[in-house]
């Protein structure tokens, strides 16, 4: 296959079951991510720019206001997935920063917000557990793409009232505010989600004297783990670097959030997926791979 700029990683619901894929400029336009699967890739030189958002007339739905545009001049980056023009040109930027205060996103946008259902959730990693917020319709997608072994929500209101939730909750009773990939690249052990699900429970109740019981939700916990087929084991795996001119291969474990597992040789790997957004991938025809590392994949035209 020729090279294909990855621009996006994905997680999509089809027939109720999830799978996890990346997206791609030119080429192959996904790669799909199966367990048992098995491929060999290249990662070509240089990091580009994945382009921006810009606003769309379809305001009815979380996704639907935005769509996005190729970066005009493809150009070359050191670090992120975006060059300073497509970075100030991006529609989403000031929703990505939003904490429920002033908005200076599209006045269409903000309307859209204001009408919608959102929730603030508990997302148990491990042990630890972060506040987030997504549109009602996106919740479980925000669950399973950000690779929660557990999950709640647990506040409704509108799309700017939720992000002030979600700031007390992280401020005044200090969940997490992000969790990145690299604190994610190992399987839960069952100890450990059994704190994190007691963690939950006492996070709920200090926000039932935080906030209006109008405010409040009820429901149970959602466990992931099974979602994501992975099988626990003693150790952590070995994380593998995304670099110039890689060659990987091997056989598809599982995918957990943004994390990809692989196994090559009786050993296990894990594979930030976020770091393949703005590389150049094709399918490695050389027969060989580095020792330590696997991916299998399955690619899709």
């Amino acid at each position: 296959m020729s090279a294909g700029l990855v621009y996006a990683t994905r997680w999509e619901s089809v027939d109720d079951v999830w799978r996890c894929k990346l997206l791609l400029d030119e080429g192959p336009s996904e790669v799909v991510f199966g367990a048992g699967e098995t491929l060999s890739i290249k990662v070509e030189g240089g990091r580009f720019c994945t382009g921006y958002s810009r606003i769309t007339r379809d305001y009815t739905g979380p996704d639907s206001w935005k769509e996005r545009v190729p970066c005009p001049t493809s150009s070359k980056i050191e670090s992120g997935s975006q060059c300073k023009a497509c970075r100030a040109n991006d529609a989403a930027t000031p929703c990505a920063r939003c904490t429920g205060g002033s908005c200076t996103a599209h006045p269409n946008v903000r309307n859209a917000c204001e009408r919608s259902e959102a929730y603030v959730y508990l997302a148990v990693f491990g042990d630890r557990v972060k506040a987030g917020v997504s549109q009602g319709r996106r919740v479980e997608k925000r669950w399973v793409e950000q690779g929660a072994d557990a999950a709640r929500r647990v506040l409704r209101g509108n799309g700017r009232e939720v992000r002030v939730f979600e700031k007390r909750i992280q401020d005044e009773l200090g969940a997490l505010r992000q969790l990145k990939a690299e604190e994610k690249m190992r399987f839960t052990a069952a100890k450990e989600l059994e704190k994190g699900l007691k963690n939950l429970e006492e996070y709920e109740e200090a926000i039932d004297h935080l906030f209006l019981s109008a405010n409040r939700v009820r429901e149970e916990t959602r466990l992931f783990a099974p979602l994501y087929g992975l099988l626990a084991m003693r150790t952590r795996p070995i994380e593998f670097k995304i670099h110039d001119h890689v060659e990987i291969s091997g056989k598809i474990l599982g995918v957990k959030g943004p994390v990809l597992f692989v196994e090559r040789a009786g050993a296990t790997y894990s594979i930030n997926l976020h770091n393949l957004v703005g590389r150049k991938i094709s399918e490695n025809t050389s027969g060989s791979a580095l020792s330590q590392s696997g991916l299998g994949i399955y690619m899709r035209k």
